[in-house]
């Protein structure tokens, strides 16, 4: 039955995702094409400094935009699934309570993992012309040297923290939409409330955490080299990745403490 609650959610939300990743894709695949390959890196300038600037931002709007709209989609199939009219139908179903639940964590974990990949895939078309290899070729010695790895290498780890991290923002989103069912008058406020209360508190303990342990970024910081940077970077990552783990877990045990106890889903 687990099974076919994730099959049910990706389907439900497959037209939507699909259709804007496509459009994205595309957009990659035309910029690729009609003005990255276009580029002249020998001979830089301040009109090519100033196009550049100029498509970056407009491609991180892009990008905020396509993640933006896939974390409403997993926030709204969760609401209308468990918490809408269409909820009591699905709890007719004889699916227990955490059945539920990780059915929503699982089919929203694909659909952001996905959206991270086609986002990493859109962007790796963009950086893979001839002119943006030779370019970089000309650079990545160096920089190998200051990092103590290739850039790849580096992308290839943040990638991989970045999909794992996914997991932890689609149960922060579930804790939210929770936490705003317990106010019957103003569920979405509440749960939106919920959101930005929780990420303030996690940031403000991430902060205390890092400053007590010595990891805030000072005057010392700046002083590193990029080895002993990349060293610190990762001991930061590293600690951020516990926290993460830690503030997960709490999150999911209160989800699953007010859906079963507080909550009347029936």
């Amino acid at each position: 039955m687990l099974g076919k609650l994730v099959k049910y959610d990706l389907k439900a939300a497959a037209k939507i995702f699909i259709l804007i990743h496509a459009v994205y894709m595309f957009i990659c695949f035309a910029a690729r094409f009609l003005y990255m390959d276009s580029l002249n890196f020998a001979e830089p300038s301040e009109p090519l400094i100033f196009s550049l600037i100029l498509f970056i931002s407009l491609m991180t709007l892009l990008v905020s935009a396509l993640s933006i709209i896939t974390w409403l989609q997993v926030a709204f199939r969760f609401y209308r699934n468990l918490f809408s009219k269409e909820g009591y139908l699905s709890w007719t179903l004889p699916v227990s309570g955490p059945q539920h639940l990780w059915a929503k964590i699982i089919s929203g974990y694909i659909l952001m993992a996905a959206d991270l990949i086609i986002i990493a895939a859109g962007i790796l078309l963009l950086v893979t012309g001839s002119n943006v290899t030779t370019a970089y070729g000309m650079i990545a010695d160096e920089l190998t040297a200051e990092l103590g790895f290739s850039l790849s290498t580096l992308s290839l780890i943040l990638f991989a923290v970045c999909l794992v991290s996914c997991i932890s923002s689609v149960i922060m989103i579930y804790f939210s939409v929770v936490v705003g069912q317990l106010f019957p008058s103003h569920r979405v406020l509440g749960a939106v409330a919920a959101y930005f209360i929780t990420s303030f508190i996690v940031q403000i303990i991430s902060v205390i955490i890092m400053f007590v342990l010595g990891f805030l970024p000072g005057y010392n910081t700046a002083l590193l080299d990029g080895k002993a940077m990349m060293d610190h970077m990762f001991r930061l990552l590293t600690l951020s990745s516990v926290l993460m783990l830690v503030i997960t877990v709490a999150q999911y045990i209160a989800s699953h403490y007010i859906m079963k106890k507080k909550i009347n889903l029936q």
